[in-house]
């Protein structure tokens, strides 16, 4: 996402108007103000590209106002990050539709898609989400949605733009839905199932749809990718998890076909595989999504916190059709020590191995010049350490 001024009009807008929504008579608002900050250490070598990356990144920061009232809630977020650029995250404003469990959301705001992609950042296992969701554009985008839920289900659909950061001619349409079901939900044990859809099409007037990568961390650049292909894409997203007491699991699978300008379809597909263990703690679950862990005794009140171990595996394949994009699979091994649940040490040691493929369309120039000298295959080994704290 790019700042614009366009965006920036835009952002001042929505943070304006969203407030100003009619409290009722006899509720006033319930107004909350909130933040996060990440900051992270990386440290990666590849085995053969000329990548050696040591360095430290402000990853994000952001500051949230939210609020609630009979009938409405809102939320507007404005994030910054290591080059000082101010762009809107969340930006909407929910309506409940009177006598039903519905509500109707509008602004900008993730299209229902991934477990871990509507997990919040503050509560994600790793450092980084797990590659398809990033080279898949899960983002967020000016909508209108319609979603509700139940004791132990939730389904969302609705109608996208582009994200208001971005350009008039960036714009776009996106249609998605997703429906989680809970089949067990004790004290003991949660058994997660989900499923989502998105429907794609660009513009007239934007460039083609592509689909690349980084080897896990953000330092690095892209390491693999398709190229400027498509001009729409359906995507199919199956999810899982299961929580039992410290530990907890899930899994997702993502099969995109896309219509390829060369007038064939493409069969792209991602995967993501984790699984960890809590001492001292857990990790908890709402609304179809993972939540802040639970820190049985933090520092605060003079315990050692919590400590969760854990272990994930990615891939991603971008080549068919008589595109190749590459492919890449990433193994993870995960640390973190939490004092509190809202402060938190990460350490994610990673080793990411991709088929390089044959595009230099947007990679780090370290992998595209081992692209054009015709290296096949390339891995790249590293560590992220996370800081963070959010209130």
């Amino acid at each position: 996402m790019t700042s614009s001024t366009y965006g920036g009009i835009s952002a001042f807008a929505l943070a304006m108007l969203i407030p100003a929504l009619p409290a009722s008579a006899d509720t006033p608002w319930d107004i909350k103000l909130s933040g996060r900050i990440f900051y992270d250490y990386t440290q990666a070598t590849a085995d053969t590209a000329d990548l050696e990356i040591d360095g430290t990144e402000l990853r994000t920061a952001r500051l949230a106002l939210a609020g609630k009232t009979d009938g409405i809630d809102f939320k507007v977020e404005l994030e910054t990050n290591e080059a000082s650029e101010f762009i809107v995250t969340d930006a909407y404003a929910d309506f409940a539709v009177s006598g039903t469990s519905w509500k109707i959301r509008a602004g900008n705001f993730k299209t229902p898609n991934s477990l871990e992609e509507q997990t919040s950042g503050r509560f994600t296992t790793f450092a980084e989400r797990a590659a398809f969701t990033d080279a898949f554009d899960f983002d967020r985008g000016l909508g209108i949605a319609a979603h509700t839920k139940g004791k132990d289900w939730t389904f969302m659909a609705g109608a996208f733009g582009g994200n208001v950061n971005d350009t008039p001619s960036e714009e776009g349409l996106a249609l998605a839905a997703r429906g989680t079901y809970t089949p067990i939900h004790t004290n003991d044990m949660l058994v997660h199932l989900g499923a989502s859809v998105r429907y794609r099409e660009i513009d007239e007037r934007q460039s083609n749809l592509r689909y690349r990568q980084r080897p896990f961390a953000r330092l690095p650049g892209r390491m693999i990718s398709t190229g400027p292909i498509t001009d729409s894409d359906m995507l199919i997203g199956l999810e899982g998890a299961v929580i039992r007491g410290p530990f907890w699991a899930s899994a997702e699978y993502a099969d995109v076909r896309s219509n390829l300008t060369a007038g064939s379809t493409g069969h792209f597909t991602g995967s993501g595989f984790e699984a960890g263990y809590f001492f001292g703690g857990q990790r908890t679950y709402k609304d179809g999504k993972f939540e802040r862990p639970k820190v049985s005794h933090p520092v605060t009140e003079n315990g050692l916190g919590a400590l969760a171990v854990s272990v994930a595996y990615d891939t991603l394949d971008l080549t068919d059709a008589g595109v190749d994009g590459g492919a890449m699979s990433t193994a993870l091994i995960g640390v973190s020590w939490y004092p509190t649940s809202k402060t938190r040490v990460g350490l994610s040691l990673f080793q990411s191995d991709a088929n390089l493929g044959a595009s230099t369309s947007g990679l780090d120039p370290a992998f595209a010049d081992a692209v054009r000298a015709g290296i096949p295959d390339d891995k790249v080994t590293g560590v992220t350490l996370r800081l963070q704290a959010d209130f």
